[in-house]
């Protein structure tokens, strides 16, 4: 058992032993840093008002004590099955439930999922798109939308880094990959097949996609080294620590261990001049932290968050301009400190309304 196991298992015993209020579900396996970066969003804000709460995960639900409230706490998460968790769980009395910063990525919801739609105290998405899609089932229902939860993590110590100058001298560059749609198997990259239907122009041209991403962040990484850069990677996920050996084999690059704590890794990149950054809240986090960075889109969720923060397209690379053949990464980029300031008012006063929505008593 591994010490990201152990610490699920305590955190799960924990709360069978001291009974808490709020349960804040969502993908809280430890296995990747931005999902446990969301619940910890909310957390902050509930432990601030001395909330017992605590972090359950969604794939096991039922493995977990069960809470007078709950706030399904953001992400890709918005499946059925999933939600059939919760509507299993809480049996039609979703008074007590606030659905916030959710993705509801299923092209069709059922009845049952509906009703837990319209009777939660509190939903919202976040992308106008997706509470869009949602205000279409349940007509009549408010349906709110914000920026990720993870723009009002540490939003004061963020702040301060964006405003303070940098004291270091050496010049850092920290590189997040991600096994781009794929699984890694005794050292080979193998494509997901769930992906084949859901981006299917990726998965017919899945090894030119691999092949320019490869040569993207070697070519990345050869240029910085030459420019004085000290060049580490920066794992966001249990998946991209193993990429990284097989990405960035060869080349003279610190190779990190996956932390899942939030507060470790965003403390680690305040010190980094520069980000790469290819998940989703590697993004997010260099954007909070004012960090210059280069951003990969590998995600349509990815494309829609560079577009709001006012990104040219002609500005970052995405994974269908790989799976076409290109391999030249376009210059750093950052992103106005004051629209991310905006971003994480907006992003924490969500969360607070979620909470007062739930009445706690």
């Amino acid at each position: 058992m591994n010490s990201i196991q152990i610490k699920h298992r305590t955190r799960n015993l924990g709360q069978w032993l001291k009974k808490i209020t709020v349960g804040v579900i969502g993908g809280y396996h430890g296995g990747n840093l931005g999902d446990i970066a969301l619940g910890e969003s909310v957390l902050e804000v509930l432990h601030k008002r001395s909330v017992k709460s605590g972090l359950q995960t969604i794939y096991n639900l039922e493995k977990w004590p069960s809470t007078p409230y709950a706030i399904i706490g953001g992400g890709a998460i918005g499946y059925i099955d999933s939600l059939r968790k919760i509507v299993n769980r809480y049996n039609g009395d979703y008074s007590k439930i606030a659905l916030l910063g959710v993705d509801f990525n299923e092209d069709q919801y059922p009845d049952d999922c509906k009703n837990l739609f319209q009777n939660s105290a509190y939903v919202s998405c976040r992308s106008q798109k997706q509470s869009n899609k949602i205000q279409q089932l349940v007509p009549g229902k408010e349906i709110f939308n914000h920026p990720d939860l993870t723009f009002s993590f540490r939003m004061n110590y963020c702040e301060n880094i964006r405003n303070k100058p940098k004291e270091h001298s050496i010049k850092k560059l920290l590189i997040n990959v991600v096994p781009l749609y794929s699984e890694i198997s005794n050292g080979q990259i193998k494509p997901q097949m769930r992906f084949k239907n859901e981006r299917p122009e990726l998965f017919e041209n899945f090894e030119t996609m691999h092949a320019c991403y490869k040569k993207v962040i070697q070519t990345a990484v050869n240029k910085a080294i030459l420019d004085g850069y000290v060049v580490e990677s920066l794992p966001f996920a249990q998946e991209d620590e193993l990429f990284s050996k097989i990405i960035l084999e060869g080349l003279p690059v610190k190779l990190n261990k996956f932390v899942s704590n939030p507060d470790s890794i965003l403390k680690f990149m305040a010190k980094a001049d520069w980000i790469i950054s290819t998940r989703f809240h590697a993004t997010i986090f260099a954007m909070k932290l004012g960090l210059k960075f280069t951003p990969i889109a590998y995600a349509v969720k990815n494309e829609l968050l560079l577009l709001e923060g006012g990104i040219d397209r002609t500005q970052f690379l995405t994974t269908g301009d790989m799976a076409n053949g290109v391999s030249t990464l376009p210059p750093p980029i950052k992103v106005d400190s004051k629209l991310i300031k905006q971003w994480a008012e907006r992003s924490h006063n969500a969360i607070s309304n979620s909470i007062n929505s739930l009445k706690l008593v």
